[in-house]
């Protein structure tokens, strides 16, 4: 036989208050007395009350749900409309502080994919989080004139709050790092520019040639995944022409298909070409040639602090804000520098 659920009005008779007080000394709200509160909270502990979490979203007129999508990429969808940006491991980082934070303050968090036909979920969501926002972005701009609370992972242009790393630093900690056994050379090789953090890292880029009088060498990929990479890459390494002697890239897939691509033309990694990702994840540490020297975001603390902004402007308890996660860079063997 089915046990029964227990309720809020059981807490309140066992401890001999009305429903309104027993609600008021389990949500720590009201003017309810220190002894009464303990007792209700001790009572609610020993009969196993939990709170039915649909109801108490429903009375302060929410869902209980949040969402997450990743600006797309590309403007154009690939087959079967599996965004790239999902190969990324960073992304799926983030997912998951985002949404263990999320389930620890009550909420659910899902995943939305960028484009337009998202857009009719919005309705069933408390919340939006969008990770690396470009300027143009549809879904953010529709969540936004739907008055749905939003937040980024990465800078916006709009007054939304934001967390972020900050990646002029990491970009030029990376350059000093391949300049130190032995002056670098240094390719930056991207895939868009349209993410703040890629626009970051090549404003950082550009300075640092600058300063050292050295010209810019960029090259692009037509997409971030590593099949798309990795024809870029084996010719530029391949090229008579080559005047570079490491490879920074934004993304771990363009360091996969960079270290790939200077094994097969017989490159020794690091002492003919270094290798060096402004994002880490666990495919740079194994199953490579030599593992890759990379930036470590921290993209699930990006993922907590993202949830933690967006239920502050849920409450309205805060106004704007912005802060900075700080990076830090890992050092394996694809650099010089130990």
């Amino acid at each position: 036989m089915k046990q029964r659920r227990i309720t809020i009005k059981d807490v309140a008779r066992e401890a001999g208050v009305s429903v309104a007080t027993a609600s008021e000394a389990l949500n720590g709200k009201g003017r309810v007395a220190a002894a009464t509160r303990q007792n209700v909270v001790e009572i609610a502990k020993r009969l196993g009350y939990t709170a039915n979490r649909i109801a108490k979203n429903l009375n302060a007129g929410r869902t209980g749900s949040l969402a997450l999508t990743v600006s797309p990429m590309s403007a154009q969808a690939p087959p079967h409309d599996i965004r790239p940006e999902w190969d990324v491991e960073y992304y799926f980082r983030v997912l998951n502080g985002a949404s263990t934070e999320a389930f620890g303050r009550g909420f659910l968090l899902s995943m939305l994919p960028s484009h337009s036909s998202s857009r009719p979920f919005l309705s069933s969501v408390d919340g939006l989080i969008v990770v690396d926002p470009s300027d143009d972005d549809e879904l953010l701009g529709e969540a936004v004139r739907a008055g749905i609370a939003c937040v980024t992972i990465g800078r916006n242009t709009s007054e939304l709050s934001w967390v972020d790393n900050d990646f002029s630093v990491g970009t030029t900690a990376a350059l000093t790092h391949l300049d130190a056994v032995r002056p670098a050379r240094t390719a930056l090789f991207l895939s868009e520019t349209s993410s703040s953090y890629v626009r970051d890292e090549l404003s950082a880029y550009l300075d640092w040639c600058s300063t050292a009088a050295l010209e810019p060498i960029i090259i692009r990929s037509p997409g971030p995944r590593v099949d798309e990479a990795e024809p870029v890459i084996r010719a530029a390494l391949s090229s008579p022409e080559r005047r570079f002697d490491a490879v920074l890239t934004t993304l771990d897939t363009l360091a996969q298909a960079t270290e790939r691509s200077a094994y097969i033309l017989g490159l020794r990694v690091p002492e003919d070409i270094q290798v060096l990702s402004l994002a880490d994840s666990r495919s740079l540490d194994y199953g490579l040639q030599k593992p890759i020297t990379a930036l470590d975001l921290d993209p699930v603390r990006l993922g907590e602090i993202a949830v933690d902004l967006l239920l502050e402007t849920l409450d309205g308890s805060a106004g704007r804000r912005r802060e900075l996660v700080p990076a830090s860079l890992t050092i394996r063997e694809s650099t010089l520098a130990g």
